[in-house]
């Protein structure tokens, strides 16, 4: 059985490792909270940052579990950096098409859909039950919530927030650093480095 380290012992770290344990990695969780939190769910804790790097041999990949798309962008370029291999965790029970290019560090949870001619780059997230139709880019280290709908030929940017139930409608673009609110409906193109919300979408803000 192979080893898998996984960075951040959130919610979003169990996810992760549930997902790795239906895959048969052997599964350690290593956080900024160490010692003072040893568990995440039903794993264990065994270090933090320091402690990965020093036992790098003992493991055949790394998974950068942090919900933070900025965070998380840090450490996995960080990790890749120092040669670590950087794994994907996908869903058994997610449903994608063969034709689909999917990067390092990847998390594709259950339920998801992906249809043909989609890319999902590298640290993205594709959350639970979220329909990501034909010829979609998805850019590095952006996160697509639970029950998300996107149509064909999306475009979204790098680290991007897309939130949970929102729908953004075919041949759209969404520039980086976007952060969508839940509950969104898209149907014209949102420039960088906003906050959109509502039915159809409006800038609230700036970010």
């Amino acid at each position: 059985m192979k080893n898998l380290a996984i960075l951040g012992a959130g919610g979003h770290g169990k996810v992760a490792a549930d997902i790795a344990e239906q895959l048969g990695w052997n599964i350690h969780f290593f956080d900024v909270a160490y010692p003072r939190i040893n568990k995440c769910g039903l794993w264990d804790i065994v270090g933090d940052e320091t402690s990965l790097i020093k036992h790098a041999a003992k493991y055949d990949a790394v998974f950068v579990a942090i919900g933070n798309n900025d965070i998380r962008s840090k450490k996995q370029k960080e990790f890749k950096a120092l040669g670590f291999t950087i794994t994907s965790l996908i869903s058994p029970a997610a449903t994608l098409s063969g034709h689909i290019e999917i990067g390092d560090g990847v998390l594709i949870v259950a339920n998801a859909c992906i249809n043909i001619g989609t890319k999902i780059s590298d640290g993205v997230i594709i959350n639970t039950g979220a329909n990501i139709d034909h010829d979609n880019q998805i850019g590095e280290f952006s996160h697509i919530s639970p029950g998300v709908n996107l149509a064909g030929e999306v475009n979204i940017g790098q680290r991007c927030w897309v939130g949970i139930g929102s729908t953004i409608i075919h041949q759209i673009t969404v520039g980086d650093n976007v952060m969508v609110g839940a509950g969104t409906v898209i149907i014209n193109d949102v420039p960088a480095g906003v906050t959109v919300v509502g039915c159809p979408a409006r800038i609230a803000r700036k970010r």
